[in-house]
């Protein structure tokens, strides 16, 4: 018998926050990451976007969801057409109604002390997407803890194989500024299906001005499976990631329609 997620304790002064979870057939693992979500008092709210998922699994979702006996702490909306990841973690941020969201993939666990060090940031910078320095057990940050990856400093580290060593510019479970993010992944328009889609909103992002910073001590549980997105889209993501690669070698920024449509 699944347990009941514990009533959401009263925070202090620190940063609030919702989470924004794109969902595609995985109606019996989102379970775990939720427990966690629901128990930490920085989350406001939880909001999943279904991006067309079989009904079966569609279904599952919405029993564990209504058994967690949450009400307005959790909102699920569902799309009968699957657009891809991209759009759904954007329309993830949009349903949202706080300034800050987490964008969590339907896969994956925040642990509490991410949660806390991202409760805990003061006069968060709406330029900055904040990341973890561990997706544990598979991925790890930790060389670029503490720092902060402007686009310059992208196309330097890409130069250096260092970007091509440490994941980070492929990971995309972070805090973004709701209006910020939705700009700048609103003005993609003709790749809004894009495969490598973490990559590429990231590309964009450090494009038009923004940054990454990676939190010291902030971890997130990894899980790899042959139902995520990138195992589905392997050959075309990596052709992406090679294009992305190349353009911050040679330093030019991502402009409209440089991709096309995959």
């Amino acid at each position: 018998m699944r347990r009941q997620a514990r009533k959401s304790r009263k925070t202090g002064t620190g940063l609030r926050f919702s989470v924004g979870i794109p969902h595609y057939n995985r109606g019996a693992l989102i379970y775990r990451p939720l427990f966690h979500l629901l128990d930490h008092p920085a989350v406001e709210k939880v909001v999943i976007v279904d991006d067309g998922s079989r009904e079966e699994e569609f279904l599952e979702l919405k029993k564990f969801v209504d058994s967690l006996g949450c009400g307005e702490r959790i909102k699920v909306f569902r799309r009968e057409e699957n657009r891809g990841a991209l759009l759904t973690k954007l329309e993830c941020v949009e349903r949202c109604s706080t300034d800050w969201v987490l964008v969590l993939d339907s896969d994956n666990t925040a642990f509490r002390r991410y949660l806390d060090i991202l409760g805990g940031i003061a006069n968060p910078d709406s330029q900055a997407f904040y990341c973890a320095s561990w997706a544990w057990p598979w991925f790890s940050f930790h060389e670029f803890e503490g720092l902060r990856m402007d686009f310059d400093t992208a196309c330097e580290w890409t130069r250096s194989g260092a970007l091509k060593r440490v994941y980070i510019f492929n990971d995309g479970n972070y805090l973004v500024n709701r209006k910020a993010y939705i700009e700048a992944v609103g003005s993609m328009g003709r790749i809004a299906s894009d495969v490598a889609d973490v990559m590429v909103v990231n590309y964009q992002w450090l494009s038009s001005g923004g940054c990454l910073e990676v939190l010291p001590g902030g971890s997130y549980f990894h899980r790899v499976d042959a139902s995520s997105f990138w195992n589905r889209t392997a050959d075309e993501s990596k052709r992406r990631v090679i294009e992305v690669y190349s353009q911050l070698e040679a330093g030019r920024r991502m402009v409209s329609g440089m991709f096309g449509k995959s």
